[in-house]
């Protein structure tokens, strides 16, 4: 990897040094494969080894055509000369990118996005360059931005029986529920798990999380639960360590607790199936095994929980729509966002009041467990 980074640094200097304004990269993104080819695309029969054993052959090229074109393999080839001021300031982030990356892996450390953006923020104004760069040198060395040593800052909390053994020795232990502890964002350097569970309960919300953290749940489970949250939207740290999790120990039944409405319903899909900015990583951070617990929109229909409702707004009419047209998408959960559409309302989790949340742990989420009343 770090032979491949110097090459890569080597052959983009000379491209300057030898064409100045004229150089070019060459960056394609494919529904195959993401990389990055500075002058011609290299050839498809090229398999360089993904942990940098192979050192590909980057060329200039002289085509000064469109900034981006299409193929017929449904690729898009976006062009950046820098003779152009914004393709100038993008070309100066990959490299910088690069210097810092090659840093990184030379000495063994990691950083996260945000560190990134301070050590060059008179060039990067906010994440979204910082973003494009990390992404652009990904696609280059086809590699991801973990493999990197290149993390987000992360947001995922975790309760119960676990203890967490990184690769230097450290040891995490999260059984303690009155403080949860925060899944490392350097998830890469964790080395294996020891754990007395069998159930994980991965939680949309960390106001539900919060509130299950002091109900009777892990008593009335005997202690033999994980309470999961990402706290919103899944981060790359807690999908990673779920879908490890789930590998190391087999015997783990993993559920998904999310509001009833379209979004937490695509929340729940981006645990089961990865998400298409990192579908060629669904191996590393996808659990297919997960179940959707609730809220289901046919508890809401019926008003199972007594939660108030809200109606759907446009928003939710259109998400709904949208992944009705996933083809991946299953049919119990299709006739689910079937019956969200027509009912019109959605439920939240966290508009339970005290006694209905009482309700909720032992009739609602126990006893779903316990007969498998799950998606």
């Amino acid at each position: 990897m770090i032979n491949s980074i110097e090459s890569l640094i080597n052959s983009l200097l000379r491209d300057l040094l030898l064409r100045g304004p004229n150089t070019e990269i060459r960056i394609k993104n494919s529904s195959r494969n993401n990389m990055v080819t500075v002058g011609e695309q290299q050839d498809e029969n090229d398999h360089s080894d993904d942990n940098g054993g192979g050192n590909p052959t980057y060329r200039c090229s002289h085509n000064l055509q469109s900034d981006v074109s299409p193929n017929d393999n449904d690729e898009v080839v976006e062009t950046l000369i820098y003779g152009r001021r914004t393709h100038r300031q993008r070309i100066a982030m990959i490299l910088f990118t690069l210097a810092q990356t090659h840093d990184l892996l030379l000495n063994r450390r990691c950083c996260t996005y945000r560190e990134l953006l301070y050590k060059n923020n008179h060039m990067a104004s906010n994440m979204l360059h910082i973003n494009r760069a990390v992404q652009d040198v990904c696609c280059l060395l086809n590699q991801t931005s973990w493999n990197l040593g290149i993390f987000s800052s992360g947001k995922g909390l975790i309760a119960g029986p676990l203890l967490i053994v990184m690769s230097n020795g450290d040891t995490i232990d999260c059984n303690c529920l009155t403080t949860p502890t925060m899944i490392p964002p350097n998830f890469t350097y964790i080395d294996h798990f020891q754990t007395q569970a069998q159930i994980i309960v991965v939680v949309e919300k960390d106001t539900i999380f919060k509130k299950l953290l002091q109900s009777p749940l892990f008593s009335v489970m005997k202690g033999k639960v994980l309470l999961i949250t990402a706290r919103g939207n899944p981060d790359l740290s807690t999908r990673w360590l779920l879908n490890k999790l789930s590998r190391a120990h087999t015997h783990l039944a993993m559920y998904m607790l999310a509001d009833g409405d379209p979004y937490g319903i695509e929340i729940m899909l981006t645990y089961r199936y990865g998400s298409q900015k990192y579908k060629h990583q669904a191996m590393e951070l996808a659990c297919p095994h997960i179940k959707w617990l609730g809220i289901h929109p046919s508890d809401i229909s019926h008003n199972m929980l007594h939660v108030p409702q809200q109606p759907l707004s446009a928003k939710d009419y259109a998400k709904i729509e949208s992944i009705l047209k996933r083809c991946y998408v299953k049919e119990e959960i299709r006739r689910e966002l079937i019956v969200l559409k027509h009912h019109g309302y959605k439920a939240k989790l966290d508009n339970m009041s005290g006694q209905t949340f009482s309700f909720f742990v032992y009739d609602y989420i126990v006893n779903k467990i316990k007969r498998q009343v799950v998606l």
